[in-house]
């Protein structure tokens, strides 16, 4: 068995809360809360989704068996690693038996070689055993514990039974129920499947899980999936072919090719004239009878112009001004005697006469020459509605306040314990202070509901998809919590 190439580091991306839809499976009667507090939630796309229930749809009686692949996402407002399935590596010969650990084993390399053509992550693996019950068996639990032993990676079981489908997710975990007990995901939907007015379509039929978001009526039953070709004879190793979800997908049609039409040429001169054709000799022209004069004709007359226009150039001189008739210098005088001395009756005034914020005469705004500009009286304004007596001051909407204030510090202290968790990893801290920040995660989380009750029914968007990032990364602190074997404050 070929050990799996070096995986990439996880791509830093916000958790997709809003294109989501949270899957809880139905408790059971006196069962506790199920195994939805996972360290790295799993986000199911849909195309992988109607790939594993189609797989399922082609072999009801017997089981059937395929990979998971995707990829490995880090938030960066709470650091939680998630997990994005989105194809599926399928199978395509039913197995016999229980011993899927023979199977995983033969067929190993050539999985790891079809991983790294579709440059994805092994995420997990998917199987089914018909009227054996929604839980792993034994042989499960050894071959999930041997060939995927990484802590993002999970086992899918899927069923069909007279009544409809059921199916669950599985992690490996501390408790020894983890192979009995199915764990929450999520489904990742497509861009289509979101209404306008909010409403989200899913592709899951599990009866045994229920939706935490609203979900649209299934008003039409979902395609039918394309018939799959006969399998093809095994190979010299007996070992069965493998494809991807992808393959199921109708090639792309071809589009038809446009025959080239006929080039067009203009030529650039005039093409030669034609060669002049012989014709035969023509018969004499028979005389002609003599025609009367022609009256005398008139002497043609010259053709009407239209006179041109005429232009000047710049240095020619233009034609002589009109002069003026002489007037008396006397009128310059007056002119200029009557302006000096308004000037000087007006300045006299603005300056000695005028009251302060008194208005100019004649309606003017300032005087000429630079004497001075009209100074406007000064306008009374009204005090602000704020400051007039009796009135109330506005009050500022504070519904979201204390919810908005609880969300960022609960988001804080995610953080904060995920950056303790690292410490411990690498025993810089010890147990009492890995609980210090799971007790403070605790109580804020407290607060936090009792707000939420409060304030659920005028969520927005934005504060809705937040919420369910929130309750992420508390249920992934609880479960890091749990692998760390630290008594519990």
């Amino acid at each position: 068995m070929t050990p799996p190439p070096q995986s990439p580091a996880p791509v830093s991306q916000p958790m997709p809360m809003d294109r989501a839809i949270l899957w809880n499976p139905v408790k059971k009667e006196g069962a506790g809360r199920p195994s939805g507090r996972a360290p790295y939630p799993v986000f199911f796309q849909q195309e992988a989704v109607a790939a594993l229930q189609d797989h399922l749809k082609a072999s009801p009686a017997q089981a059937i068996f395929g990979f998971l692949i995707g990829s490995l996402y880090r938030d960066p407002e709470t650091g939680v690693l998630y997990a994005v399935i989105d194809k599926t590596l399928r199978l395509n010969q039913a197995i016999y038996g229980d011993k899927t650990e023979v199977v995983v084993a033969r067929l190993w390399d050539r999985m790891q070689e079809q991983l790294a053509r579709a440059s994805g992550r092994l995420l997990g693996w998917y199987h089914s055993h018909p009227g054996q019950g929604l839980s792993l068996t034994t042989h499960d639990v050894e071959t999930h514990v041997k060939f995927f032993a990484e802590p993002w990676q999970v086992a899918v079981l899927v069923a069909a039974d007279g009544e409809g489908v059921i199916g669950g997710f599985f992690r490996a975990g501390s408790s020894a129920a983890w192979a009995e007990t199915p764990m929450a995901f999520y489904e990742l939907l497509q861009p289509d499947s979101i209404r306008a007015d909010g409403k989200k379509r899913s592709f899951i039929t599990w009866k045994n899980y229920k939706a935490y978001n609203p979900v649209s009526p299934k008003t039409a039953p979902a395609p039918a999936p394309r018939p799959s070709p006969p399998p093809s004879p095994p190979a010299a190793d007996d070992l069965p072919f493998i494809r991807t979800s992808a393959d199921d997908e109708a090639a792309p049609a071809r589009p038809a090719k446009a025959h080239p039409t006929a080039p067009v040429f203009v030529p650039d001169e005039p093409p030669p004239p034609l060669p002049a054709v012989r014709s035969q000799p023509s018969p004499p022209p028979a005389p002609r009878r003599p025609s009367p004069a022609p009256p005398p004709r008139e002497a043609p007359r010259a053709p009407r112009r239209t006179p041109a226009p005429t232009f000047r150039l710049l240095d020619q001189k233009g034609p002589a001004p009109r002069r003026r008739s002489r007037r008396g210098p006397w009128l310059t005088l007056l002119a200029i005697l009557l302006i000096g001395g308004g000037g000087a009756a007006a300045a006299y005034w603005y300056y000695f006469m005028r009251q302060p914020g008194a208005p100019l005469p004649f309606g003017l705004d300032s005087l000429p020459f630079g004497l001075g500009r009209r100074t406007p009286p000064p306008v009374a304004t009204a005090p602000p509605p704020a400051t007039r007596p009796g009135a109330a001051a506005p009050r500022a909407d504070t519904m979201f306040v204390r919810f908005d204030r609880l969300s960022d510090t609960l988001s804080s202290a995610v953080r904060n314990y995920h950056d303790r968790a690292a410490l411990f990893a690498n025993r810089q801290i010890d147990c009492a202070a890995l609980a210090r920040g799971l007790v403070a995660i605790e109580n804020l989380w407290i607060n936090y509901n009792a707000e939420r009750s409060a304030r659920i029914a005028s969520f927005d968007a934005r504060r809705a998809a937040r919420d369910q990032g929130l309750y992420a990364g508390v249920d992934s602190v609880e479960g890091q919590f749990e692998k760390s074997h630290c008594p519990r404050p």
